[in-house]
Order: structure tokens, then sequence, then C-alpha cells
């Protein structure tokens, strides 16, 4: 496979974004709505242990940093996952892109647009959460089609301003931790405890799709790795601090009936200090991560497009803009339907969470065996690598990283299939794999696949 074909080099997307800017959209990706809705639930599952849960279920992605580091240095590219998965197999990419294609819609940018609109309803109560949800979709949809560097200002703007609210909530809880709070520890035992860990997986893991813009980073194969072992030191010790203070200041039951941050902060904050973690952290959490999950989304129907699958048109790219305005139609218009389906049958937050977490991880588990093949099998790709690691190394930590990774997708698909509330879930999953398969090779049929 020839790498103009990976970076897509006939797209025209702008070049907009420097090392920085890309540290805080990875931020960004990373403390989302996920960290405010599904920590609460993650410790109703195994209690204070939720701390270790978090260790566990990064385990898999600090592995995963060598792989990535490897791959991105040596090709960044547009929808970089989905370029990097056909490395290992042209077939399962297609399935993983449909796989996401569930994922994201269905899961992702529903679950933080509704959580948007909870946190809004604490500070305006008349306000219902589904009109919020539709509101902010709407406007992060007009500023995706603006170009992605006013995607990239505000992502900036708003995750500073989202760190310095969850630091006024971590240092005045430290002090406040209680050590009886932190008892029993594994609440829940050994199915609970990996529970949480899956669960959580996606706190960590959002970050790695920071890549999917390589094809718009300023001197690519330098900053993308930089920015990934940045964002995720600095995230990492966010979120044990803050989940320290979280389990610690209260007891992890209230914290779970609570389901977000907003009870353990009224222990610690009150007026203005109060408003303040709620609308820069809680609300900032969410749309920082809608901003760019959506424009991921939309360049992911641009590439599925530009291989064939997709109607001609969603190649297009706004000369003016610089954007692939169609698949953000698209990616936003899917949202809107569910969010309005939503309305009609509530589906809980857990189930969106397991239905982001798992397209995250079977994608990622994709990316990763294509890290193992990329020596023998593309060694004229793996010779480009900027930051080039031993085929043994890469090997060994992407082995452990899939591991893991299964173990985390077994215990979600185990969950969605057990559920009263997700039963549907797990075979849309199945359908969805099936659906990428007959694409593929109904095209390789047809046409012929591209080179």
């Amino acid at each position: 496979m020839s790498t103009a074909n990976l970076e897509m080099s006939d797209v025209k997307l702008k070049k907009g974004i420097n090392l920085w800017t890309l540290v805080t959209i990875m931020i960004g990706i990373n403390i989302g709505g996920s960290l405010f809705v599904l920590t609460g639930v993650a410790a109703g599952l195994t209690g204070p242990s939720l701390i270790l849960a978090q260790l566990v279920s990064a385990l898999p992605i600090l592995l995963a940093l060598v792989p990535y580091f490897t791959l991105s240095s040596a090709v960044p590219a547009t929808c970089a996952s989905y370029q990097y998965a056909k490395l290992f197999s042209k077939p399962m990419a297609s399935a993983a892109w449909m796989v996401l294609f569930v994922a994201i819609p269905l899961g992702a940018l529903p679950l933080f647009a509704i959580a948007t609109g909870n946190f809004v309803a604490m500070i305006v109560p008349g306000l219902h959460p589904t009109v919020t949800a539709i509101i902010v979709m709407t406007v992060f949809f007009l500023i995706n089609l603006l170009g992605i560097k006013p995607v990239s200002w505000i992502q900036f703007a708003t995750v500073v301003i989202l760190l310095i609210a969850l630091i006024t909530f971590i240092v005045p809880g430290l002090p406040r931790v209680r050590s009886e709070n932190l008892t029993p520890f594994f609440s829940g035992g050994v199915i609970g405890f990996m529970g949480a860990a899956a669960l959580m997986f996606t706190l960590l893991a959002g970050g790695l799709f920071g890549i999917e813009i390589g094809g718009e980073v300023q001197d690519a194969r330098a900053t993308i790795p930089k920015a990934l072992l940045i964002s995720k030191v600095i995230v990492l010790g966010i979120y044990i601090l803050l989940e320290i203070v979280a389990v610690g200041v209260i007891s992890f039951k209230a914290f779970a009936d609570a389901e977000n941050l907003s009870v353990p902060a009224e222990v610690i904050l009150s007026g203005p200090a109060l408003t303040f973690f709620i609308v820069g952290g809680g609300v900032l959490a969410c749309v920082t991560t809608i901003n760019l999950i959506l424009a991921v989304a939309g360049r992911y129907i641009l590439a599925f497009s530009y291989d064939g699958y997709f109607p001609g048109f969603f190649k297009q790219v706004s000369k003016r803009y610089g954007t692939p305005h169609w698949g953000l139609t698209l990616a936003f218009g899917l949202t809107v339907v569910m969010l309005i389906l939503n309305y009609a049958i509530q589906i809980p937050l857990i189930v969106m969470g397991q239905i982001l977490n798992f397209g995250l991880l079977f994608m990622i588990t994709l990316v990763l065996f294509a890290a193992i093949r990329l020596p023998k099998k593309h060694p004229d790709v793996y010779a480009q690598a900027e930051m080039k690691f031993k085929p043994v190394t890469i090997f060994v930590t992407s082995l452990f990283a899939i591991i893991i990774n299964i173990v985390f997708m077994a215990v979600l698909a185990y969950g969605m299939m057990t559920s009263d509330n997700a039963k549907w879930a797990f075979p849309m999953f199945v359908i969805a794999v099936i659906a990428g398969l007959i694409v593929y090779y109904s095209k390789k049929r047809g046409a012929g696949m591209p080179d």
C-alpha cells in the first residue's frame, strides 16, 4: 500500500494546527463528558478502588503509545486510525469504520450532548436537556463548517478554562479527603472492578484519536508523538487527583447515586466557585469533546467516500474553509436524530458509554495489529518513522495492549447483552462488522479497490 493513499494527498485540508494546539485538542478529547458522567457510574461498580481501576484502564493506552508513536511519526494522516487499520486488513478496516459509525452518533456525541444539557439544567432548571443538547450540537456543527482553525482556537481557550476549573475542585478538595470514605476498597469484587475499568477506558483513550487530524498538523511527524506524550501525562495526573477527591470527600454510594461530580463538588465548593466548576468543568468538558469528535466524524465520512464506499459528493471539501462539509452534515444529522429518539426511549448514559468504549476499543485494537505487522509487511512505511522502536518492542507493547483491550471488549459486550436497557447494542456492532465486510467485498468485486 502506498503512503499516498494513507495520507489522502489529493484531499486539500488546511494545515493549521501546531504542537500546543494539538496538545489542547488531545486534552479536550480526553477530559470530556465521560469524566463527569461515567466516573460516578464506575464508582458505583467498584467503590473507592475507582482510583486503581483508572490505572488499569490506562495500562493498554500507555502501552499503545509505542506503536502509535511509530505509526504517527511515519505517516501522519487524516482519519489515521482507519488508515493504519488498512495496513493490517482492508476488510477489517472497513468493518471498524462501520463500528465507529455506530459508536459516534449512537454513543459518543449523544452522550456528551445530553451530559451538557444535564449540567446546564442545574443552572437553568427550566431548560430541557434535550433542547440544550440539540442547540449545542448545532453551534459546534456551524463552528466546524468554518474550518479547523476556529475549531482549534475554541478548543485551546475552552481547555485552558477547563483545566482551571478542575484545579479549583482538586486543590481545596484534597485536604477534605477522609479515610473512612475509602472503605470497603473493592465494593464490587473482581467483576465490578473490571467493569469499572472497561467503562473508564474512554477517559484516557479518547486522546489517541487526536491523531485523526494528522493531515492538518504542522510538522506532523514530530508534533503528533510529542502531543500524545504531553497530553497523556497531564490528563492521567489530573484524573488520579480528581478521583481521589471525588471518592474521598463523600461515600462512593452517594457519588454513584449522583452520577456526576456535582455532589462531591457541593461538599467542597459553593456560590460562584461551584457555578464555575459546573460550567467551566462539566459543560466545557463535554463541549470540548463534542467539538473534536464532530470534526473527526466528518473526516471519517470523507475518508470512506475517498475509498469508494460512500457517494462521491462526500469527498467534497469546502474551497473556502477546507472542511468536509457533507461529512460533517451527515454526522450532525444522525446525532440530532439520535437525540430526538433518546427523548422518547431514554437510553441510560451508561449504555451510551458502553457503546462508545466498544467502538474505540475495536478500532484501537486493529491499529495495534497493524503496528505488529508494520516492520515486516510494510517496511517502506516503517522506515519513514521519525520515532522508531525496535520490532520486538512494538510487538510486546502492542500484544499486551491487545490482550487487555479484548478483555475490556468482552466485559463491555457482556454488560450490554445482560442489561435490560441495552440488549440491542451489541447485536448492532455485530451487524456493523458484517455490513463493513459486505461493503468491502462488494466494492472489490465491482469497481475494484483503491491501490
